[in-house]
């Protein structure tokens, strides 16, 4: 038995990384799937759009100071 400790010494860091990929492995098949690109497509596209309306309002504001205080 005083043989078989130091190999089961080294043997411990491999053996535990392997099971922790094994368990992160397991872990990842739980998450939610992404939503299809087409749809994560459209949300930045909205998302531009009004990014370019409030970008608009913006430049129209201070052309004309007298529109921002209404």
């Amino acid at each position: 038995m005083g043989q078989l400790l130091p190999y089961l010494l080294v043997l411990a860091c491999p053996i535990s990384m392997g099971l922790m990929m094994w368990v992160m492995m397991r872990s990842n098949k739980s998450e939610p799937v992404a939503p299809p690109p087409e749809t994560r497509v459209a949300e930045l596209e909205s998302q531009i759009n009004e990014l370019r309306v409030a970008m608009r309002t913006r430049g129209e504001q201070d052309r004309d100071p007298q529109k921002a205080g209404t």
